[in-house]
C-alpha cells in the first residue's frame, strides 16, 4: 500500500538550495543553485552570513522555469557560513545551507620562483621541530641547524625562525614559558635549554634578553593571549633591567649595550678569549638594533594593556636609545661593525671597512632611516659586483685575515662561518630591506636567486663559503636552517606580497603589494595563523592596457591600510572601493610610486585603482 505524502512535508514545498562545493577559501567564487517551490516562484532573495550570523552578501535572484543561480565571493571570519533563501511572501527563510570557509598561508602568482617558497620552507623547517618533556614541562621549539647541542634548543635560532613558523605552528608559548622559568635571579636569560632541562649561556653575547623580549612580543601578536603576555612582562622587565646594570653588558658612558669583542652577533671572541665578558669590550651595531626594537615592543605591549605610563616610558627610552646608537655608529655609508671601548690592536687591519651582518637588522628593525637603508643596500650591491661572490650574504665583508692568527679552526678562516661566510638569514633580511625601502627590483632579484638556490641545492645550511659551497663545522649540519629560511619567508610574505600584521591577530593589517616589481600581473595571497583563525587575503589583477589594478580583499580583522606599488611610469588618478570613490595619496619611496588609502574589513571588498601613464 502506498502512503499519501502531503506536499507541505516534502522538499518541493520548501524549494531547493545547493552549492558547487561544501568548503572553500576566502575570495573563492561560490555558485549557489536555487530550485523554486513546487507552487512556482519568479524570484527569491539569497543572503549569506558569516559564523556570527552577520550578513555580508545579499541579492535578489530572478528564477526562470523555477530555477536560478548566482555567485558571490566567500569572505569574512573562518568557520561555517550560512546561505539563506527566502521566497516572496515569507517572513522566515525557506531553506538554508552551510559551507565551510578555511585557508592556509599561500602565495599563488603562477611564478615558479615565488609560489613554492612557503611550502618548501614549512616542510623543511618541520624537520627541525622538537617537542620535549623537560622536568619543568612540555617544550616545543625549532633547532639550530649546526649546533653541538643536538638535543637542545637555542633561543636565538628558534625565535629567528618565528617569521615562518608563526603561520603553521599550533604550540608557540610553552617553550618560552620554560625559558622564563629558567631565568636567573639577577634577570639573565639562558641561551638554550636541553631536553633534560639543563641550560647554558655563552658569556660573550649581550643579545639574549632582547631576543627573549622579541619572542614574547611576536608570539603574543600571533596568539592574542593577553593574559599570557601580561604574565610574562615582569620577567621581561627583570631581563632588560639586568642588561642595563651588569657591567659586562652595559656601557654607562654611552648608555648603550656592549659586548666582548666578537664577529658581529656571534658567540665567540677573537683569539677565543675566555674572560667571561670581563674585558675587550665593544659597542656593536647588532645589539643596538635589537634593544631598540625590544624597548618599542615593551611600549606596544603595555599600551595594549592600557598601562599608558609604562608604555610612554618605554617608547621614549626606545627613541633615545636609537638616537645614541646612530650617532655613535653611522659612518655615512653604513653602520660600523663596532666601536672599541678597550684598546685592541688589529695589527693594521681596518675594521671600519667591514660590512657586517648587523647592518641588515639595522634596516629591518628601524635603526636605519629609509635614506640610510638605501645607502646600505647600495653598498651591498657594489661589493657584490666587486667581489664576484656567489651571493651578498656576508657575515662580515671582509672577514678578519688569517694572518692575524685569531683562530686555528678551519671553519673560522677568512671567508668562513661568522668570519666572512655567506649566511642565508643575512640575504633574507637584505631582501626584505630592499623591498621595504624603494629598491624593489633588487629585492625581487635577490628573492629569485634564493629560489634558484633552493631548487639547485634542496635546502639551507647555516653558512656557505664565498663561492657558494656549504660550510661545515660539526657533525650535526642539516640543510634546514630555520634561522635563514624564516627571514626569506618574511621577505616573501611581508616584502613582496606585502602583508604585515600591525595590530596583532591581523586586526589591523598593512598591505603593500609589490608585485609590479616582479612583473606579476595576477596573484592571490593568503596569510593565516594556524594557532587561531586570524587571516588576511587578497587577489590583485593588473590590466596594463587599461592602466588599472583591481584588488579584492577580505580578512578576519577590522582595518586595512594599503600602499600598492604601481608599475613604473604610472600615477594614480582615481581609487574606488565597491564603486564608491575613496581618498588616496600618491606616495614616493625614492623612485617608486605607491598609492595609499585605507578601508575597514567587511566581507569581500573590491578596489579599483585607475592610473595615467607616461
Amino acid at each position: 500500500m502506498s502512503l499519501r505524502k502531503p506536499l507541505e512535508a516534502t522538499p518541493g514545498a520548501f524549494g531547493g538550495l545547493d552549492t558547487d562545493s561544501p568548503s572553500c577559501r576566502p575570495l573563492d567564487t561560490v555558485t549557489v543553485h536555487v530550485q523554486g517551490r513546487a507552487r512556482g516562484d519568479e524570484r527569491c532573495t539569497v543572503r549569506v552570513c558569516d559564523p556570527d550570523q552577520q550578513p555580508y552578501f545579499e541579492q535578489e535572484l530572478e528564477l526562470r522555469d523555477n530555477q536560478g543561480s548566482l555567485q558571490f565571493l566567500a569572505a569574512g571570519p573562518l568557520g561555517n557560513h550560512y546561505i539563506y533563501v527566502t521566497f516572496p511572501g515569507e517572513s522566515y527563510h525557506s531553506r538554508y545551507l552551510n559551507f565551510h570557509l578555511d585557508c592556509e598561508t599561500a602565495v599563488e602568482s603562477g611564478d615558479s620562483d615565488f609560489d613554492p617558497l612557503y611550502p618548501f620552507t614549512r616542510d623543511r623547517m618541520l624537520l627541525g621541530r622538537r617537542e620535549y618533556e623537560t622536568p619543568r614541562g612540555r617544550f616545543v621549539g625549532y633547532i639550530s641547524a649546526d649546533t653541538l647541542h643536538l638535543d637542545g634548543i637555542w633561543l636565538r635560532d628558534w625565535i629567528y625562525g618565528l617569521p615562518a613558523y608563526k603561520y603553521w605552528e599550533l604550540d608557540m608559548q610553552c617553550g618560552l614559558d620554560r625559558f622564563i622559568e629558567a631565568q636567573h635571579e639577577n634577570g639573565m636569560i639562558p641561551d638554550g635549554i636541553e631536553r633534560n632541562g639543563g641550560t647554558w649561556r655563552a658569556w660573550v653575547e649581550s643579545d639574549v634578553e632582547y631576543i627573549m623580549t622579541l619572542g614574547v612580543w611576536q608570539t603574543w601578536k600571533v596568539t592574542g593571549d593577553d593574559a599570557w603576555m601580561a604574565g610574562a612582562l615582569p620577567a621581561l622587565e627583570r631581563a632588560l633591567a639586568y642588561v642595563q646594570r651588569d657591567e659586562r653588558v652595559w656601557d654607562p658612558g654611552h648608555q648603550l649595550v656592549k659586548r666582548q669583542h666578537s664577529c658581529d652577533t656571534w658567540d665567540f671572541d677573537i683569539d677565543s678569549a675566555g674572560d667571561l665578558g670581563g674585558g675587550r669590550h665593544v659597542i656593536a651595531n647588532c645589539d643596538q638594533s635589537g634593544y631598540y626594537v625590544a624597548f618599542r615592543a615593551m611600549g606596544e605591549m603595555y599600551a595594549h594593556l592600557g598601562r599608558t605610563d609604562e608604555a610612554e616610558a618605554w617608547t621614549r627610552k626606545a627613541e633615545a636609545y636609537r638616537q645614541r646608537a646612530v650617532e655613535l655608529l653611522w659612518d655615512g655609508t653604513k653602520f660600523l661593525h663596532h666601536v672599541h671601548l678597550d684598546e685592541i690592536d688589529h695589527d693594521g687591519f681596518d675594521e671600519t671597512g667591514q660590512l657586517t651582518m648587523g647592518n641588515t637588522w639595522a634596516m629591518t628593525r628601524g635603526l636605519a632611516s629609509p635614506e640610510q637603508a638605501r645607502s646600505i643596500i647600495d653598498e651591498y650591491r657594489r661589493r657584490h659586483a666587486e667581489t664576484g661572490d656567489a651571493y651578498p650574504w656576508w657575515s662580515l665583508q671582509p672577514g678578519y685575515p688569517d694572518e692575524l692568527g685569531y683562530w686555528s679552526a678551519p671553519f673560522l678562516k677568512q671567508g668562513a662561518y661568522a668570519n666572512g661566510g655567506l649566511m642565508p638569514w643575512v640575504g633574507g633580511e637584505l631582501c626584505r630591506a630592499a623591498l621595504l625601502n624603494g629598491r624593489e627590483d633588487y629585492g625581487v632579484e635577490l628573492l629569485r636567486q634564493w629560489a634558484e638556490h633552493l631548487r639547485r641545492t634542496g635546502g639551507a645550511h647555516v653558512w656557505y663559503w664565498p663561492d657558494g659551497e656549504p660550510g661545515f663545522r660539526t657533525t650535526n649540519e642539516v640543510p634546514y636552517a630555520g634561522w635563514g629560511m624564516g627571514e626569506w619567508t618574511a621577505a616573501l610574505v611581508e616584502g613582496l606580497a606585502g602583508i604585515t600584521d600591525s595590530g596583532g591577530q591581523m586586526r589591523t593589517v598593512q598591505v603593500n603589494p609589490r608585485w609590479a616589481a616582479a612583473g606579476v600581473a595576477e596573484v592571490r595571497t593568503t596569510v593565516r595563523y594556524a594557532a587561531n583563525r586570524a587571516y588576511f587575503a587578497y587577489r590583485l589583477r593588473t590590466d596594463r592596457r587599461a592602466a588599472t589594478l583591481r584588488l579584492d580583499f577580505t580578512g578576519s580583522g577590522e582595518q586595512a591600510r594599503f600602499a600598492v606599488l604601481l608599475p613604473r611610469g604610472w600615477q594614480p588618478t582615481r581609487v574606488s572601493l565597491d564603486e564608491r570613490p575613496v581618498e588616496f595619496k600618491a606616495v614616493s619611496v625614492d623612485a617608486s610610486v605607491y598609492v595609499a588609502f585605507g578601508s575597514g574589513i567587511a566581507g569581500a571588498q573590491a578596489v579599483i585603482i585607475e592610473c595615467e601613464t607616461d
